[in-house]
């Protein structure tokens, strides 16, 4: 026998491996654009095993079609951060040591280095805190 109703996607209940990315969508207040995509991908409708097996099998495509970024993909941009902000203290300690007195290589830093290294340090936490709620 087969029983059709109607419901929101915030009254479904995953199961198994749809259980994260149903979790991270409405973690990410996703859950509503996720609704219309499966109702423009579904305009007959479709089962509650469609919509787990969609979540489970799919949820880098959801994930990337609504927005979201993977978890490899924020791994990888605090990997490349990481390596942009060593890369950039690396010079300055290499343009430092020209410098004569402790005043010039604070002049240095600041005027040269300091923006760039807080606004790497902080896509570094932003990004961090982003891996966190996944």
């Amino acid at each position: 026998m087969t029983i059709i109703q109607e419901m929101s996607i915030q009254d479904f209940r995953p199961w198994s491996g749809a259980v994260y990315a149903y979790d991270r969508l409405q973690n990410a207040g996703k859950l509503d654009e996720f609704e219309q995509l499966l109702e423009d991908l579904y305009p007959e409708g479709c089962s509650e095993t469609t919509i787990n097996d969609l979540l489970w099998f799919d949820d880098e495509w959801i994930f990337n079609t609504l927005g979201l970024r993977t978890e490899t993909e924020i791994r990888e941009e605090i990997q490349e951060t990481q390596e942009e902000l060593s890369s950039l203290m690396e010079d300055y300690e290499a343009e430092a040591e020209d410098c004569e007195t402790d005043e010039e290589k604070l002049e240095l830093f600041q005027s040269d280095y300091e923006a760039d290294i807080l606004e790497l340090q902080e896509k570094l936490e932003e990004l961090e805190e982003e891996l966190s709620e996944i």
